[in-house]
């Protein structure tokens, strides 16, 4: 066995420093250093809009009779509302999910009338962000009573009316030749629930567009670290139906 000489002279620390190196594990001999922490995902700038939609017919008096749906469009972008475009995001609403298209998610979500939702519930996943979740409520569904779908005489009086399904707010009416796509009849800001097309308003051997919205949209700006600043959801209520009208007498 070799024996280690240590002069008279070494001072007494440098010993005690060596036996002390010689019983300690290899592995100790480094303290673990600690991982740098990932850096934050970039927000997302995000814009949601939902239409529910009530439609008595759609394209032609006979077409898509009492069609329910919330229209969901999702626009996702990185760091502000001018950023690059997330284009491999997975976007539901009503577990359903979006379709991108161009620069934009879509899905028209069919729902049934006589359980008609109160709130959306969303999903957005998209890149190393955390999913989000958030639910919103619809404050109500605006739906036509009438004119119902059907052939109408151009040359009389045409009631429009229509119903809340919770508080009445104030809407906008639109009638117009849907060929020709003239506008033919409007009002802003009704207060009532019933509006008279007067007679003769009504073009002849045509289809005509009815439509009622929400005079002002159901605006929220989302907060949070994932999202933007100016993120938001808007919430537009809706209602549409067809008419047929006949020929005019004089025509």
């Amino acid at each position: 066995m070799k024996q280690v000489m240590i002069s008279r002279r070494t001072p007494t620390i440098v010993i005690l420093f060596i036996l002390i190196c010689g019983f300690l594990p290899a592995n100790q001999e480094t303290p673990p250093q600690d991982k740098p922490p990932a850096p934050a995902p970039d927000p997302l700038y995000v814009r949601l809009t939902f239409y529910p939609t009530a439609s008595l017919s759609r394209f032609d008096y006979n077409n898509d009779v009492d069609l329910y749906e919330v229209r969901a469009y999702a626009e996702i972008r990185l760091k502000s509302e001018a950023g690059e475009i997330v284009r491999d995001a997975r976007i539901t609403a009503l577990s359903q999910t979006l379709d991108f298209q161009k620069d934009h998610y879509e899905k028209k979500i069919v729902v049934d009338k006589n359980r008609l939702p109160g709130e959306v519930d969303v999903l957005i996943s998209a890149g190393e962000q955390p999913a989000i979740r958030r639910k919103f409520p619809i404050p109500f569904w605006l739906i036509l009573l009438g004119p119902r779908p059907a052939i109408v005489d151009p040359g009389l009086d045409l009631a429009v009316k229509w119903r809340f399904s919770a508080f009445s707010a104030q809407a906008d009416v639109r009638v117009y030749d849907f060929k020709k796509g003239n506008a033919v009849f409007e009002l802003n800001d009704v207060g009532e629930n019933e509006v008279t097309v007067p007679a003769g308003k009504l073009p002849g051997s045509t289809i005509v567009r009815i439509y009622i919205i929400s005079s002002w949209l159901f605006k929220r700006f989302l907060s949070g670290e994932e999202f933007v600043r100016g993120s938001e959801v808007n919430i537009i209520p809706w209602s549409q139906v067809f008419i047929r009208t006949n020929e005019r007498p004089e025509e």
